[in-house]
């Protein structure tokens, strides 16, 4: 087959294969520290328990695939390649619903204006405090509508009325897209789907404006989950890429930010420890800081934190400079800033770190408990277990060692 009849032939194909290509070169190389934040204030786990505690909520269902999905988004190829495959998914649901509503469109116009959808949702993945719940929902919903749509016509009012209440639960506002599939009869079907939205206020422990907005759908907002600034430094930071942190930031705002800094000086040799410290504490009366949670006698941290990067940021540089309970302060602040109540596996890894260095082996145990039921960190609490129950076994692991001793031998100023 020659090329310009394979090009005229599988022209939308190859649009949308380069179309998957970019969203994943957009995800992978310029806002992978985006696809890290959402894992983290994720903690799916792989039990019945869970999925109950999703189900029995509107627009749970849509939520536990989200989850599912973003957990693998420890690594952000996982997370660049699945917006790849929703983007195509997001494409072709359009594609469909076009063909119904306008069957005599001709198929490039169809094509051009099936790619909306995918390219608005894709610019909705940028906003960090929209979860991936309601872009999980809307492809459910339009793929039920679907099926609705090429019912017959007698069939079109029956197969709605059934399907508003159960695809309403299962996905949440979203449903309401269910409407544009019986128009006729729309009077009919959105009063059935307002007396959903009211039975399912009576159902859960949310009010009526939770449930229209969705449980799931809206975060408290980007101040609450951090600013791209502090995210791209969190991942550096992670990775330990000290030189990429020095040349990346040079006056930012964000406290935490600032104390990676300081940390990447310390780590790259340019500063001493002592240097490190009386950097990263100043005195509490210095005006342009808040009053910061960790208090020193008249002396607080630099380091203090207002968002969930931040507050995860503040657990990583204390947990290098040799401060656990800060850091596990930290882990716990971490915690309470996740939306939705949700846990996050990565603050419960700190917690088993912390609670090793300063031997709350117990409760370490139970953090582990949980670790356990995930995917990503089960090996990793696999291979701590055998320090928390023989705290002995500490000497296999250098770091948790050499910190524990710090921790016991220093006195009581940076352990608060």
């Amino acid at each position: 087959m020659k090329v310009k009849t394979f090009i005229s032939t599988y022209w939308q194909q190859l649009v949308l294969a380069l179309c998957a290509v970019a969203v994943f070169c957009f995800w992978l190389f310029l806002y992978p520290f985006v696809l890290v934040m959402r894992e983290m204030a994720v903690l799916f786990l792989w039990n019945s328990d869970y999925f109950m505690e999703r189900i029995v909520l509107p627009g749970g269902f849509a939520q536990y695939i989200g989850e599912f999905i973003v957990q693998f988004f420890q690594n952000p190829i996982n997370g660049a390649f699945a917006y790849a495959v929703l983007f195509l998914l997001e494409q072709k649901v359009a594609s469909l619903w076009l063909h119904c509503f306008f069957p005599n469109l001709k198929s490039v116009y169809r094509f051009a204006l099936s790619l909306v959808l995918p390219v608005v949702l894709w610019k909705i993945a940028m906003i960090s405090y929209i979860p991936m719940t309601p872009t999980i929902a809307i492809i459910l919903v339009m793929g039920a509508g679907y099926l609705i749509m090429i019912c017959k016509k007698k069939m079109k009012l029956i197969s709605t009325c059934l399907l508003i209440p159960v695809i309403y639960w299962l996905t949440g506002p979203a449903a309401v897209l269910l409407l544009l599939c019986c128009i006729r009869w729309i009077p009919l079907t959105a009063t059935l789907f307002a007396a959903c939205m009211i039975g399912s206020s009576w159902l859960t422990p949310y009010p009526l404006m939770n449930i229209i907005k969705g449980i799931d759908y809206d975060w408290s907002g980007e101040k609450q989950m951090g600013t791209y600034e502090e995210m791209e430094c969190d991942m550096l930071l992670r990775m330990k890429e000290w030189n990429q942190i020095l040349r990346k930031f040079h006056n930012p705002m964000s406290p935490a930010v600032q104390s990676a800094i300081l940390l990447a000086t310390y780590q790259t040799g340019q500063i001493g420890q002592e240097e490190l410290f009386r950097r990263m504490i100043v005195p509490s009366n210095i005006p342009g800081y808040e009053p910061s949670v960790f208090n020193l006698g008249g002396m607080h941290l630099i380091i203090n934190f207002g968002s969930l990067v931040s507050a995860f940021m503040v657990s990583d540089i204390a947990l290098q400079t040799n401060m656990p309970n800060v850091s596990q302060r930290a882990a716990f602040e971490a915690m309470e800033y996740v939306p939705n109540y949700n846990k996050s596996g990565r603050a419960l890894k700190r917690l088993v770190e912390t609670c090793i260095i300063t031997g709350q082996y117990d409760l370490a145990k139970k953090y582990l408990s949980i670790l356990e039921e995930t995917f990503f960190y089960r090996r990793w609490a696999e291979s701590m277990r055998p320090i928390v129950e023989h705290p002995e076994n500490i000497k296999s692991s250098p770091f948790y060692q050499k910190s524990q001793e710090s921790y016991a031998n220093t006195e009581d100023l940076f352990f608060i």
